[in-house]
């Protein structure tokens, strides 16, 4: 051993480390199961989620170790309203030929990939919410063992709150004025941590029959310290 400290901390992802987006993938299966991406399996989360997003910079994806291992991550975006219009447009045949096989692997899907299909082009008609450059993050997950009273007590690491502030900085310096999250209701726990720190409710919406919380945040006001 050489008595190197271990990385704690945020770390970017990039599309051309295959050995890095698997994990990212993996980590998005277990920890966000219940999404329509999630449901459309690994090989769409690989080869296009966490591959073609962030080689067209319309994605960008942190991932949270602590002493080396994986404990989060966190995917952001500045392109809330268009950046799933732009992929499928400039990608269509790319993303039916990855969604083709991912049902020929596993047929059972298919009712998933048709939710998940009727997700992205619902998300076509949000443009009548807003215009971009909006920034959203897109995903957000920490393994349960690192999100423990016991774990915060003794490291003092915030990790969901972190990877949080590190998307907002990278907006503000992007000059993007406001953030909007599109939150399930049943999310009880998420809803609560936005608002904790100073996200707004802005009513309900609909997205393939699942009912979701639009949360805003403005960065030209004071947002509460982490």
């Amino acid at each position: 051993m050489s008595g190197e400290k271990a990385h704690t901390g945020l770390r970017e992802i990039h599309p051309e480390n295959k050995t890095d987006v698997k994990l990212i993938s993996r980590m998005h299966l277990e920890l966000l199961h219940w999404g329509p991406m999630a449901q459309l399996g690994r090989i769409f989360l690989e080869k296009f989620c966490y591959t073609v997003l962030m080689q067209d910079d319309l994605m960008k994806v942190e991932l949270y170790e602590v002493e080396g291992k994986p404990a989060g991550f966190i995917a952001y975006t500045q392109y809330s309203f268009t950046f799933h219009r732009s992929a499928i447009k400039k990608h269509f045949f790319y993303v039916t030929y990855i969604v083709l096989i991912s049902i020929l692997r596993n047929p059972l899907i298919i009712l998933d990939v048709l939710k998940a299909m009727r997700v992205m082009f619902q998300r076509r008609g949000e443009i009548s919410i807003g215009q971009d450059p909006v920034a959203e993050i897109l995903a957000i997950g920490v393994y349960p063992e690192y999100r423990t009273p016991k774990f915060i007590k003794n490291t003092g690491l915030r990790i969901s709150h972190e990877m949080f502030q590190k998307a907002v900085t990278y907006f503000k310096q992007a000059g993007l004025h406001n953030m909007r999250l599109a939150v399930d209701s049943f999310n009880k726990a998420t809803l609560l941590f936005y608002h904790s720190l100073g996200g707004r409710t802005e009513g309900l919406m609909n997205r393939a029959g699942d009912e979701l919380v639009q949360i805003w945040f403005d960065f030209d006001q004071n947002m509460q310290d982490e």
